[in-house]
């Protein structure tokens, strides 16, 4: 049985960025729709370029959010490698690419801001960034949901 995870105040801290709150069906239908674009009207050899590069654009994005929240991950190096070599390796490397950023998105919110975080591995795998915006969308709405709670209270003053 899988458990909430705990989004309560009490559980945020003010030292960490909060992620991205993007809803993830304005990233998916973005990218489709900029991956369509580029299919229709760019030419070989740019066509694959610019096609791999607008699929690494969100991944790299989060990466670099994971940077600012933990300088030793690494999964802005396996972002890279997957982009940077040919069809065959990127392949392999965005596998690796998805669970490496699962791994510190797990390890964050459950050790550095510990709100229980879960996610599925099957689910990770399949739909990766879009599940990955999903869970990320939630937090950070908690997160300004605490920020106006906490701000609200400083406000109010003491009882």
């Amino acid at each position: 049985m899988s458990r909430a995870p705990n989004l309560s105040p009490t559980r945020f801290r003010r030292a960490y960025p909060p992620p991205p709150a993007v809803h993830w069906f304005w990233i998916v239908f973005a990218i489709g729709i900029a991956e369509t674009a580029a299919f229709l009207w760019i030419h070989s050899p740019w066509r694959d370029f610019l096609i791999n590069l607008i699929i690494a654009v969100w991944p790299a994005y989060l990466s670099f959010w994971l940077r600012k929240v933990d300088p030793r991950s690494t999964a802005l190096y396996w972002t890279i490698a997957s982009f940077a070599t040919g069809f065959l390796f990127s392949w392999l490397l965005w596998i690796v690419v998805v669970f490496e950023i699962r791994e510190d998105l797990l390890d964050h919110f459950n050790r550095r801001e510990p709100i229980g975080l879960r996610l599925n591995v099957v689910y990770s795998a399949l739909f990766s960034f879009a599940y990955f915006q999903y869970h990320l969308r939630r937090i950070a709405l908690a997160k300004r949901a605490a920020a106006a709670l906490v701000h609200a209270g400083e406000q109010a003053g003491p009882e």
